[in-house]
């Protein structure tokens, strides 16, 4: 997971003066979501940092915490993630238009008391001037929305 971390690092790192950079170079997110397992639901609060990389391509990274509760358990457990994702958005977003994106990436996932585990995440979503919702896969069903700040 330390090596992800670092990648993502690397993506988000400002770039040469001599490169073109975004008129926000770096997006900051509040953000929920819930995912949803066979036999566990974790509720996570978390910030995510975006980047732009070129006119479509975003890269972020996610970091959350918050609970998990299991069929088997009758507590739940601390939890947290921490995501690094892709968003391609088809067009490029209108600063006033809801627009459609689809992310991939790799996530960790870690419950107190058990060994952490890697996870594909794919998402589809939409997102207007500050607001997004997303739902796809990652450990189990995800939803989640959030207001960029």
């Amino acid at each position: 997971m330390r090596g992800a971390l670092l990648v993502a690092l690397a993506i988000l790192a400002p770039r040469a003066a001599t490169a073109q950079v975004a008129t926000r170079p770096l997006a900051v997110e509040a953000r929920a979501d819930g995912i949803f397992a066979r036999r566990a639901t974790a509720t996570h609060v978390g910030v995510g940092l975006a980047r732009r990389a070129s006119r479509n391509l975003e890269m972020a990274l996610v970091l959350a915490g918050g609970i998990t509760t299991r069929d088997d358990l009758e507590d739940p457990r601390a939890s947290a993630r921490a995501d690094v994702l892709g968003r391609f958005a088809p067009a490029p977003a209108s600063p006033t238009a809801w627009t459609a994106y689809a992310s991939v990436g790799v996530g960790g996932l870690f419950e107190r008391g058990t060994t952490g585990r890697a996870v594909l995440v794919l998402l589809a979503g939409v997102r207007g001037q500050r607001a997004f919702v997303e739902a796809g896969l990652g450990g189990g069903l995800r939803l989640g929305a959030g207001l960029r700040l």
